[in-house]
C-alpha cells in the first residue's frame, strides 16, 4: 500500500497489515482516485472488487464504515479498503471502475441509506420503493412486534401462545421425554 501513502497527503491514509492482507482507511472524497490507482498500478493491480459492505456505529459522528474487498489475481493478494461516512455523506460510486459494485452499492443504499454519487441506477434493490427507513441501521425500529427466539421466549410470547413443548407453556402442555 505504499502506492496510497505516496498518492495521498500525510495523515489522510491509515495502513495496516493483518493476516497477510492490507487494510487501508482513506477519506471518502479520495475513494475514486485511490481505487483507480490500485486497479491500474503495476505494483498492485487490484483488478477485481470482490464485495463491499457497511458497518453501522451509531455512537460515532461518522457512523458508517464502508468496507471494500479488492483482489489482485496477478499478485495473489487481497486488500481491504474502508472509508467513513455519516448519514448525510455522499460517497463516490466505484461502479465506473469496478462494474460489479453496482449491486453492492445499491444494497448499501437500500439497507443503510448510503448515497453514492455517480451511480448509474441508485434505487432500492431488495425492498419496495415505498419502504420507509433502512432496516440494517442499528437505530431502525421494526414493526414493534417481538421476535421469539429460544433465549427470549418468556419475553416474546405469553405462556398461552408458546408451543406446548417449550418451558412455561400452559396451552395443551405435555411432558416431553
Amino acid at each position: 500500500m505504499q502506492l496510497l501513502t505516496k498518492l495521498l497527503p500525510a495523515g489522510e491514509v491509515e495502513v495496516s497489515r493483518e493476516r497477510g492482507q492490507a487494510k487501508v482507511r482513506i477519506p471518502a472524497d479520495r475513494l475514486l482516485e485511490s481505487a483507480a490507482a490500485l486497479q491500474s498500478d503495476r505494483s498492485t493491480l487490484y483488478e477485481m472488487a470482490i464485495c463491499m459492505t457497511c458497518i453501522d456505529w451509531p455512537e460515532r459522528e461518522l457512523r458508517f464504515d464502508l468496507v471494500y474487498l479488492l483482489r489482485s489475481l496477478v499478485h495473489n493478494d487481497l486488500a481491504w479498503i474502508s472509508v467513513l461516512a455519516s448519514e448525510t455523506s455522499e460517497v463516490p460510486s466505484l461502479s465506473g471502475i469496478y462494474p460489479g459494485m453496482d449491486w453492492h452499492e445499491r444494497e448499501c443504499y437500500d439497507l443503510f441509506g448510503i448515497n453514492f454519487t455517480g451511480h448509474p441506477n441508485l434505487t432500492r434493490i431488495l425492498l419496495p420503493e415505498d419502504w420507509e427507513g433502512h432496516p440494517l441501521r442499528k437505530d431502525y425500529v421494526s414493526f414493534g412486534e417481538p421476535v421469539a427466539f429460544t433465549h427470549n421466549i418468556e419475553w416474546a410470547l405469553s405462556s398461552q401462545d408458546r408451543p406446548e413443548y417449550l418451558p412455561g407453556a400452559t396451552r395443551g402442555a405435555v411432558e416431553r421425554p
